[in-house]
């Protein structure tokens, strides 16, 4: 046991090695190929109204968040008011932005709930969990039912019809993956497949989330307005990245920035990269070459600034509302014993 425990820490010390070396080395040539003068310049030119507007919008998403935890929460029977599910929601935020990776959020939220459901903790951490699978897969769907409005732009270019096949075999694969999961009983499958199943690294956690899923068929109306808060929030985000684009003169419809953003949230999910920076602005660059909203001389790396400085904004307007998080998580006052007495613990 000790050994096996030893293997994972090194396991986990050469992922973090690896992640930094990749994040030093994509920033590194970033600085080196990016024009910076005239990134800045594009910056200065930006209309701060809709910049302003993005970042408002940022807030509201992170209310609905909090909402459609919030009901995913009482899917778990653990009830909390509203008001700590909100607070929560911006610790996570906080950790998030300064944490290394981009689950440090959940751990911490993970760790709060412990407390406020001691008895519950399995249940508690299939709400975080089950939050993210639900965020993530709402995106994918939505992304890709706005496709076919985008399939005649997108056969235009190469490069954007190389990543709507991406994205559709990718997408439909887990699809049909996760439904075959989530609709055969364990006892039914062949022993050969359950042999390479428990061979799967994490596979706990697909195991959570599969049980998760089949639990919310039972709570149907509460996993409907969790549903209805995540879409909601969705297209919110999806607006807020819109505001962001005008706001540094991007003629990119909102349909569009629909399908990127969904790309871009999938791949910097990843583990390649610390919090995804890095990856993120080349996932950006691309997605934008391949929409035509940039002309990139692929020698010189000129015309990239547009996209550079659309991912240094995605990533900077939010950490004002990380800030509040963090105000948060210095001020609110945590009262566990009357969780606890609502959770009839």
């Amino acid at each position: 046991m000790p050994r096996t425990h030893g293997k994972k820490v090194r396991k986990g010390r050469l992922s973090l090695v690896f992640r930094c070396v990749v994040t030093v080395l994509i920033i590194a040539y970033l600085v080196l190929k990016v024009n910076w003068p005239e990134l800045l310049a594009q910056l200065v030119r930006a209309d701060f109204f809709w910049l302003m507007l993005a970042c408002f919008l940022f807030g509201v998403v992170y209310l609905l968040a909090a909402l459609r935890w919030w009901f995913l929460m009482q899917v778990q029977e653990i009830h909390l008011p509203f008001k700590v599910v909100t607070a929560l929601t911006f610790i996570g935020q906080f950790f998030n932005s300064f944490l290394l990776g981009a689950v440090g959020g959940d751990i911490i939220k993970a760790v709060y709930i412990h407390k406020y459901a001691p008895n519950q903790k399995t249940h508690a951490t299939l709400s975080i969990i089950m939050d993210r699978v639900l965020g993530l897969l709402i995106l994918v769907c939505a992304s890709l039912l706005v496709i076919p409005w985008q399939f005649q732009f997108l056969m235009r270019s190469d490069q954007a019809h190389s990543v709507m096949l991406g994205m559709m075999v990718i997408f439909g694969l887990c699809g049909t993956i996760g439904l075959v999961m989530i609709a055969t009983p364990v006892h039914r499958i062949p022993p050969g497949i359950r042999a390479m199943w428990h061979k799967i690294p994490h596979r706990q956690i697909l195991e959570l989330v599969i049980g998760g899923f089949r639990q919310h068929g039972i709570a149907l109306k509460l996993t409907l307005a969790s549903l209805a808060a995540g879409i909601a929030m969705t297209a919110v985000l999806v607006a807020a990245c819109y505001c962001i684009g005008v706001g540094i003169g991007l003629t990119v419809t909102y349909m569009q920035m629909l399908v990127i953003i969904t790309v871009v949230i999938c791949v910097i999910s990843l583990p390649i990269s610390i919090g995804g920076h890095g990856v993120r602005e080349g996932i950006f660059v691309i997605m934008f070459t391949a929409f035509g909203l940039i002309r990139l001389n692929q020698q010189s790396g000129a015309g990239q600034e547009t996209a550079i400085l659309f991912s240094l904004l995605f990533f900077a307007i939010p950490l004002v509302w990380s800030l509040v998080g963090g105000i948060v998580y210095l001020s609110f006052r945590h009262d566990y014993e009357l969780a606890r007495s609502v959770n009839g613990i």
